[in-house]
Protein backbone atom coordinates (compact mmCIF):
# COMPACT_ATOMS: atom_id res chain seq x y z
CA UNK A 1 0.00 0.00 0.00
CA UNK A 2 2.66 1.99 0.91
CA UNK A 3 4.50 1.73 -2.20
CA UNK A 4 1.93 2.33 -4.25
CA UNK A 5 1.05 5.91 -2.75
CA UNK A 6 4.87 6.20 -3.52
CA UNK A 7 4.32 5.17 -6.78
CA UNK A 8 1.39 7.49 -6.96
CA UNK A 9 3.61 11.17 -5.93
CA UNK A 10 6.11 10.37 -8.11
CA UNK A 11 4.09 9.97 -11.20
CA UNK A 12 2.03 13.06 -10.21
CA UNK A 13 5.89 14.92 -9.79
CA UNK A 14 6.77 13.71 -13.24
CA UNK A 15 3.47 14.77 -14.81
CA UNK A 16 3.97 18.54 -13.10
CA UNK A 17 7.58 18.70 -14.44
CA UNK A 18 6.31 17.96 -17.81
CA UNK A 19 3.79 20.57 -17.86
CA UNK A 20 6.14 23.14 -16.85
CA UNK A 21 8.44 22.59 -19.52
CA UNK A 22 5.42 22.30 -22.29
CA UNK A 23 5.48 25.62 -23.32
CA UNK A 24 9.03 26.12 -23.19
CA UNK A 25 8.86 23.33 -26.60
CA UNK A 26 5.47 25.11 -27.88
CA UNK A 27 7.42 28.02 -28.02
CA UNK A 28 10.13 27.04 -29.49
CA UNK A 29 8.36 25.61 -32.24
CA UNK A 30 7.04 28.77 -33.11
CA UNK A 31 10.06 30.57 -33.52
CA UNK A 32 11.56 27.84 -35.50
CA UNK A 33 9.16 29.83 -38.50
CA UNK A 34 10.22 33.04 -37.49
CA UNK A 35 12.19 32.99 -41.14
CA UNK A 36 10.18 32.36 -44.15
CA UNK A 37 11.66 29.26 -45.88
CA UNK A 38 13.01 29.92 -48.60
CA UNK A 39 12.11 28.26 -51.67
CA UNK A 40 12.38 28.64 -56.11
CA UNK A 41 9.11 27.17 -57.44
CA UNK A 42 8.04 26.92 -61.38
CA UNK A 43 4.82 29.35 -62.22
CA UNK A 44 1.94 28.39 -64.02
CA UNK A 45 3.82 29.46 -67.20
CA UNK A 46 7.45 27.48 -66.77
CA UNK A 47 9.44 30.82 -64.72
CA UNK A 48 10.81 29.84 -61.61
CA UNK A 49 9.96 32.04 -58.64
CA UNK A 50 12.11 32.37 -55.71
CA UNK A 51 10.85 33.85 -52.31
CA UNK A 52 14.38 35.38 -51.71
CA UNK A 53 14.02 37.32 -55.01
CA UNK A 54 11.30 39.33 -52.85
CA UNK A 55 13.29 40.09 -49.96
CA UNK A 56 12.11 44.24 -49.16
CA UNK A 57 8.52 43.45 -49.70
CA UNK A 58 5.74 42.26 -47.90
CA UNK A 59 5.00 38.94 -49.07
CA UNK A 60 1.40 37.16 -48.57
CA UNK A 61 1.55 33.13 -49.38
CA UNK A 62 -1.75 31.61 -50.02
CA UNK A 63 -1.74 27.62 -50.21
CA UNK A 64 -4.74 26.57 -51.95
CA UNK A 65 -6.52 24.60 -54.64
CA UNK A 66 -8.99 24.81 -57.31
CA UNK A 67 -11.44 22.67 -55.54
CA UNK A 68 -11.25 24.25 -51.96
CA UNK A 69 -14.52 26.26 -51.18
CA UNK A 70 -13.09 28.61 -49.12
CA UNK A 71 -9.82 29.01 -51.27
CA UNK A 72 -11.97 30.15 -54.02
CA UNK A 73 -13.93 32.72 -51.64
CA UNK A 74 -10.85 34.25 -50.59
CA UNK A 75 -9.26 34.87 -54.18
CA UNK A 76 -11.43 38.22 -55.11
CA UNK A 77 -10.43 39.39 -51.46
CA UNK A 78 -6.52 38.96 -52.46
CA UNK A 79 -7.02 40.18 -55.84
CA UNK A 80 -8.26 43.27 -54.19
CA UNK A 81 -5.43 43.76 -52.02
CA UNK A 82 -3.06 42.54 -54.15
CA UNK A 83 -4.03 45.53 -56.42
CA UNK A 84 -4.85 47.80 -53.21
CA UNK A 85 -1.25 47.67 -51.71
CA UNK A 86 1.33 46.58 -55.21
CA UNK A 87 2.61 50.00 -55.11
CA UNK A 88 3.82 49.48 -51.53
CA UNK A 89 5.70 47.12 -52.06
CA UNK A 90 3.38 43.96 -51.53
CA UNK A 91 3.44 41.09 -53.77
CA UNK A 92 1.14 38.20 -53.25
CA UNK A 93 2.18 34.61 -54.31
CA UNK A 94 -0.68 32.01 -54.64
CA UNK A 95 0.87 28.25 -54.04
CA UNK A 96 -1.40 26.34 -55.25
CA UNK A 97 -1.30 22.28 -54.07
CA UNK A 98 -3.40 21.03 -56.94
CA UNK A 99 -1.66 17.53 -57.88
CA UNK A 100 -1.67 16.21 -61.81
CA UNK A 101 -3.26 18.57 -64.93
CA UNK A 102 -1.51 22.06 -64.52
CA UNK A 103 -4.13 23.28 -67.53
CA UNK A 104 -7.14 23.06 -65.05
CA UNK A 105 -5.04 25.44 -62.52
CA UNK A 106 -3.98 27.86 -65.80
CA UNK A 107 -7.67 27.78 -67.17
CA UNK A 108 -8.73 28.49 -62.89
CA UNK A 109 -6.35 31.79 -62.74
CA UNK A 110 -7.61 33.29 -65.84
CA UNK A 111 -11.36 32.43 -65.39
CA UNK A 112 -10.97 34.47 -61.66
CA UNK A 113 -8.76 36.48 -63.23
CA UNK A 114 -5.84 35.99 -60.93
CA UNK A 115 -3.00 38.85 -61.79
CA UNK A 116 -0.79 37.89 -59.11
CA UNK A 117 2.28 34.51 -59.93
CA UNK A 118 0.88 31.40 -58.87
CA UNK A 119 3.33 28.66 -58.27
CA UNK A 120 3.29 24.84 -57.39
CA UNK A 121 3.54 23.81 -54.39
CA UNK A 122 6.54 20.86 -53.95
CA UNK A 123 6.27 18.37 -51.09
CA UNK A 124 9.03 19.82 -49.16
CA UNK A 125 7.67 23.19 -49.24
CA UNK A 126 4.17 22.38 -47.62
CA UNK A 127 6.24 20.48 -45.04
CA UNK A 128 8.41 23.15 -44.30
CA UNK A 129 5.34 25.37 -43.62
CA UNK A 130 3.28 22.86 -41.74
CA UNK A 131 0.44 23.58 -43.71
CA UNK A 132 -2.03 20.93 -43.07
CA UNK A 133 -5.59 22.62 -44.34
CA UNK A 134 -6.13 25.04 -47.01
CA UNK A 135 -6.06 28.35 -46.97
CA UNK A 136 -3.27 28.84 -45.11
CA UNK A 137 -2.45 32.22 -45.32
CA UNK A 138 1.42 33.61 -44.27
CA UNK A 139 2.32 37.10 -43.63
CA UNK A 140 6.26 37.66 -44.64
CA UNK A 141 7.88 40.88 -43.53
CA UNK A 142 10.06 43.20 -45.27
CA UNK A 143 12.58 41.15 -43.85
CA UNK A 144 11.42 37.94 -44.88
CA UNK A 145 10.09 36.98 -41.35
CA UNK A 146 6.72 35.17 -40.85
CA UNK A 147 4.61 37.79 -39.11
CA UNK A 148 1.54 35.93 -39.28
CA UNK A 149 -0.48 32.73 -40.27
CA UNK A 150 -4.16 32.45 -40.97
CA UNK A 151 -5.97 29.15 -41.39
CA UNK A 152 -10.13 28.91 -43.17
CA UNK A 153 -11.59 32.06 -44.76
CA UNK A 154 -14.30 34.25 -43.92
CA UNK A 155 -15.68 37.88 -43.65
CA UNK A 156 -13.61 38.57 -39.96
CA UNK A 157 -10.23 36.51 -41.47
CA UNK A 158 -10.90 39.19 -44.99
CA UNK A 159 -10.90 42.23 -42.54
CA UNK A 160 -7.92 40.70 -40.08
CA UNK A 161 -5.39 40.61 -43.73
CA UNK A 162 -6.62 43.78 -44.49
CA UNK A 163 -5.36 45.14 -41.64
CA UNK A 164 -2.04 43.52 -41.64
CA UNK A 165 -1.18 43.99 -44.95
CA UNK A 166 -1.85 47.67 -44.00
CA UNK A 167 -0.05 47.06 -40.82
CA UNK A 168 3.26 45.21 -42.27
CA UNK A 169 3.55 47.92 -46.09
CA UNK A 170 3.20 50.83 -43.70
CA UNK A 171 5.92 49.95 -41.48
CA UNK A 172 9.72 51.22 -42.09
CA UNK A 173 12.62 48.73 -42.84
Amino acid sequence: MRLFFIMKIFIVGLCTIGLLFLPHCVKEKELSLDLAPDFTLKTLYGQDLGLSQLKGKVVLLDFWATWCGPCRESIPHLIQLYKGYRENGFEVIGVSLDKGDLEIVRNFAKSMDIPYPIVIASEEVVRNYRVTAIPTTFFIDKEGKIRERITGFSSAISRQMTTKVSDLTSEKP
